[in-house]
């Protein structure tokens, strides 16, 4: 059912007074109402058509009307943006260390700026410090039993912060690119996925087929940048370090001895690895080498690490839940080597530089692997992956591109890489 006014507005140079504020006027509220819609009862498919019914021209013009219009493109006020607002609420610990890129080359060009992410809840604590955001905004979407209020909430705080870029870096989302257009940010930059290109002033493809690290530089491109350096880096300092330096000392670990790290969690049941398999590959190490094996994950993965004290009952020091996320950075940086499903500690380790054995099931190490030299990515070539869902499909053989993957083959990686 198509709920949209079907309108075609024009504003000529010579009424671009009048006629540009009641063409603002009419498709700030069709927008409006468009947003409301879809929030409450809409899909994609609705914006998809209201991308082909809505289409706004506005001229080039030095009046302060085309400028807030989107007709800046070709004045000096592009070069401001003393305000900056990076939006991904989808994001966990992994988006936000694959993001670090971007945001140190937005702030790198705007030094002067202040920069203001919004995310969500999850990781607020972990982006209060992070060293190229000043302010960071908390979506608490999933806090209100109205989505609508949530979103007008939200809106008018943005509002009040008056943005003069936007940032969307949520690869699908139709409601990250919504938000700063009813915020009233004039510049508005992201993906166009999912009919939401009308919502953004400066679009880009969201190809499938590249690492999340370069699809997050190629927005930043729609603006000018063009960051060479993709390098990745976590933000823990030497106060994380002294405390995992204590915290091993506890165990009786000297800080220059070799580690093995096993993190045995991940945010999707799709992505988990077997438990019983992971007691396989530390019982065959324990027979092969001599080297300390730490667990490590965040307190939501306890469970995880008393199911398998009870399948190994000696041989690794269990330290989930021991740390909060920039001690765990620096608790990886500590091993030699890593193993880990697809998850955020993965990114972490990259970025630590630790090399690192990654298990990859539903989702594609094309688009996630850690990204940087001298890791591993073990993969099996099921037919129906990369899949992406959190419930897997398969009925006889459930999460099958992940039991597919032994115990055997995984203890070889680790002793290469050693």
């Amino acid at each position: 059912m198509n709920i949209v006014p079907h309108y075609y507005a024009v504003v000529s140079r010579n009424d671009a007074g009048t006629c540009c504020i009641l063409s603002y006027v009419r498709l700030s509220l069709d927008y409006l109402f468009a947003g409301a819609y879809y929030l409450l009862n809409g899909t994609a498919s609705h914006f998809n058509r209201l991308s082909q019914l809505i289409q706004v021209k506005v001229p080039h013009t030095k009046s302060y009307i085309g400028k807030i219009l989107g007709a800046w493109n070709h004045g000096s006020w592009r070069n401001l943006r003393e305000r900056i607002l990076v939006i991904q609420t989808g994001g966990w610990i992994g988006d936000m260390v694959l993001m670090t890129p971007a945001l140190r080359a937005l702030k790198r060009a705007y030094p002067q700026s202040r920069v203001a992410l919004l995310l969500r809840p999850l990781v607020a604590e972990l982006m209060a410090t992070h060293p190229y955001i000043d302010d960071v905004i908390v979506d608490t979407k999933g806090q209100h039993r109205s989505r609508l209020k949530s979103l007008c909430q939200l809106t008018r705080h943005i509002r009040r912060a008056a943005f003069d870029l936007a940032v969307v870096l949520h690869p699908t989302s139709f409601r990250n690119a919504l938000i700063p257009l009813l915020a009233g940010v004039p510049e508005r930059i992201g993906s166009n996925t999912n009919g939401r290109g009308i919502l953004l002033t400066e679009t880009c493809l969201n190809p499938r087929e590249c690492h999340e690290v370069h699809r997050y530089l190629d927005i930043l491109e729609l603006i000018g940048l063009d960051a060479q350096d993709t390098s990745l880096e976590f933000w823990h300092t030497d106060v994380d370090r002294r405390v995992v330096c204590q915290l091993l000392a506890n165990h009786g670990i000297a800080p220059t001895e070799r580690l093995i790290g096993v993190n045995l969690g991940t945010t999707w049941q799709t992505k988990q690895w077997e438990i019983e398999k992971f007691a396989a590959v530390i019982t065959q190490l324990q027979n092969i080498i001599n080297i300390p094996i730490i667990l490590t994950g965040n307190a939501s993965e306890i469970a995880l690490g008393e199911a398998l004290q009870r399948i190994v009952k000696m041989g690794f020091i269990n330290l989930i839940g021991a740390t909060n996320p920039t001690q765990l950075g620096a608790l990886i940086e500590c091993c030699s080597l890593y193993l880990t499903c697809d998850s955020g500690p993965m990114h972490i380790a990259a970025a630590v530089g630790t090399p690192t054995i990654a298990l990859f099931g539903p989702t594609s190490p094309t688009r996630h692997h850690p990204f940087a030299e001298g890791h591993c990515v073990i993969e099996k070539p099921v037919g129906c992956r990369p899949c992406y869902k959190r419930t897997c499909k398969l009925k006889e053989t459930p999460n099958l591109c992940m039991t597919e993957i032994k115990p055997e083959e995984v203890v070889e990686k680790i002793i290469q890489l050693l």
